[in-house]
């Protein structure tokens, strides 16, 4: 029996999003930018259910046909620990003004957003114990999200977060909707 590749996460270390073109092929004359403190990430899986099929006849059942489930993309939800208008007009579309702490939703259909690539590292140790090193960094990618802002909230004494949430999908036929590879540092 074969091995597995055993690795330990803990910790997601930094986000990066960049617009894309409409079809989620690189924009490139979009910013990249990157999110230096999120507090949390959930990635979900989504299935499509296979159905199930039953010929009956007379009193019997004649044939049954049962399809498999299949995985269709993930749904990813975070949330980051400083308001940034230039992730909101990427995520969520509309306009945000550089340097100025401002974004503004979309008014008309020229400022609705385009999906958008993320990036995540999270802080891979060799080992689950508390003395174990950390070994570089598993970097996921997720070549086509369409997202929007999700539910943030503010009260007396305590801290507000936004929060974002996406549908990963697969590009077509030529990439998948997620993928995860080692690597050793944040590039």
């Amino acid at each position: 029996m074969a091995a597995t590749t055993d690795t330990v996460l803990f910790g997601v270390r930094q986000m990066r999003i960049k617009a894309a073109l409409s079809t989620c092929v690189d924009d490139p004359s979009s910013t990249a930018y990157d999110i230096d403190n999120p507090q949390n990430v959930s990635v979900v899986a989504v299935y499509e259910d296979g159905g199930r099929y039953v010929l009956r006849g007379g009193d019997e059942i004649i044939a049954v046909i049962e399809e498999d489930d299949r995985l269709v993309g993930f749904d990813v939800s975070f949330q980051v620990a400083e308001l940034m208008p230039e992730i909101d007009e990427a995520i969520c579309g509309g306009v945000a003004t550089p340097g100025s702490d401002q974004w503004e939703s979309p008014l008309d259909a020229t400022e609705y957003p385009n999906p958008f690539k993320m990036y995540m590292w999270v802080a891979d140790y060799t080992e689950s114990i508390s003395g174990s090193t950390q070994d570089g960094f598993i970097m996921f990618t997720f070549p086509c999200v369409k997202g929007r802002r999700d539910t943030e909230t503010h009260a007396d004494l305590a801290f507000g977060a936004p929060s974002y949430v996406g549908k990963c999908r697969n590009v077509g036929e030529t990439e998948g909707a997620m993928k995860y590879e080692h690597v050793a540092a944040i590039v």
